[in-house]
């Protein structure tokens, strides 16, 4: 086990906010494409596919900039690991 100490990083929390916040982008595209779908009358075609495709996207991108978020704001307080 690697036990040197970890320092914080201005680089991983900028990328965990700029991550987070082009999910909450992609995430409102998808619930317009969803949307737009819907009223267009499209169930279980390719405008269907296509949004909820998008929305997954935003889905993981969320994740993955709050698991940054939380991983670095675990090292500046310094959270047992």
């Amino acid at each position: 086990m690697n036990d040197t100490p970890r320092r914080p990083s201005l680089l991983r929390a900028l990328a965990g906010f700029v991550i987070l916040v082009s999910s909450l982008v992609v995430l409102m595209m998808g619930i317009v494409l969803l949307v737009t779908a819907l009223q267009r009358g499209a169930y279980n075609e390719r405008p269907m596919i296509e949004a909820f495709g998008i929305l997954s996207i935003g889905g993981g991108l969320l994740a993955a900039g709050i698991a940054l978020l939380i991983w670095e704001l675990s090292i500046r307080y310094g959270l047992p690991r």
